[in-house]
């Protein structure tokens, strides 16, 4: 299994800051360095940075060498595909292909209209996606393409350099449920890998089932699709008493009102001792789950909390996997 770290800009991070936990996963051997792709947090809450993904993941390849970078994922309502596809490939080169790339359907509402974006349905946002998809490998992988869809087009349209990575760069499509037989479709016709966030080791089984059968309508074996998932590291810690001292430091920084909630979202997380974590992270290796993305804790001291969760997972759960 492959472990990555993830962090999520919005939260508040400096550019120093991200920069200083790339590197940092960097040199403790970590496989992929990724971020959400957020224009902003909670929308009730202001006063917090939030850098854009392609920006922060063009600003971070000169400063690494040898870990991939990436987002997780995507949104491909954000940015004309055509245009997104000069992005990646530049980003790729600069990297010397070291470019994940991951795309998902859309979500938050809040951003949409912010922004300005139009918000449809879910199924004119998947299908928008595959429309997509498609003009990213006609980009990626030929020379002069034309592609007329019902929502993008290109013509004559020019991209150079292309990737590094060959026959182009891989694609993880991110989704949050397989409710819609689109998605599944849409997974199993372009993609290269699954990131399936917030399910638990048993619905990634019961999941697994689902795009087996939707890789199999369209030609493909299970074994042409890698997974993956994300972890938050609320509290690592080396030992049972470093734990409870740092769950009762967090508790002191959240309303009373969320401790039952927050108390709950540990016993999910990759939080605990070693041992617990690493409990943790086989249940999915068990499940078939190819990637975790350990995602940095987002509450407190961001760039020292993080350092030490990338230093304790580095030296005690690695090693015990």
């Amino acid at each position: 299994m492959k472990i990555g770290i993830h962090i999520e800009p919005h939260v508040g991070y400096s550019y120093d800051e991200i920069v200083a936990l790339t590197t940092k996963a960097e040199k403790e051997g970590f496989h992929q360095f990724s971020v959400s792709d957020h224009f902003f947090g909670n929308p009730q809450r202001t006063g917090r940075r939030c850098y854009e993904a392609w920006t922060i993941l063009a600003l971070l390849t000169p400063q690494t060498r040898n870990i991939r970078l990436g987002t997780m994922v995507t949104n491909h309502s954000y940015r004309n595909p055509a245009y997104l596809a000069k992005i990646v490939s530049n980003l790729d080169n600069s990297s010397n292909g070291r470019i994940d790339f991951g795309i998902g359907a859309g979500w938050k509402e809040s951003e949409y209209k912010a922004y300005g974006y139009e918000f449809p349905k879910a199924r004119t946002r998947i299908h928008q996606l595959r429309e997509a998809l498609e003009i990213l490998e006609l980009m990626w992988t030929e020379t002069r393409p034309p592609f007329e869809g019902t929502y993008y087009s290109i013509d004559n349209a020019i991209c150079l350099p292309k990737p590094v990575q060959e026959p182009r760069v891989p694609i993880r499509i991110g989704t949050m449920t397989l409710k819609a037989p689109m998605m599944e479709n849409t997974i199993a016709k372009y993609a290269d890998g699954i990131d399936f966030e917030g399910a638990s080791p048993e619905k990634i089984k019961q999941k697994k089932e689902r795009m087996n059968n939707a890789l199999a309508k369209v030609g493909r074996d299970p074994g042409d699709l890698s997974w993956s998932t994300d972890m938050t590291t609320f509290v690592p810690a080396k030992s049972e008493e470093e734990y409870e001292k740092k769950v009762d430091s967090l508790l002191r920084q959240i309303p009373v009102k969320h401790h039952d909630h927050f108390r709950r979202d540990l016993q999910s997380s990759l939080s605990g001792t070693p041992e617990t974590m690493v409990e943790r992270i086989k249940a999915y290796d068990d499940a078939g789950i190819d990637q975790v993305s350990i995602c940095l804790p987002w509450i407190g001291d961001i760039l020292n909390n993080g350092k030490r969760a990338i230093e304790i997972i580095k030296d005690s759960v690695l090693p015990l996997l």
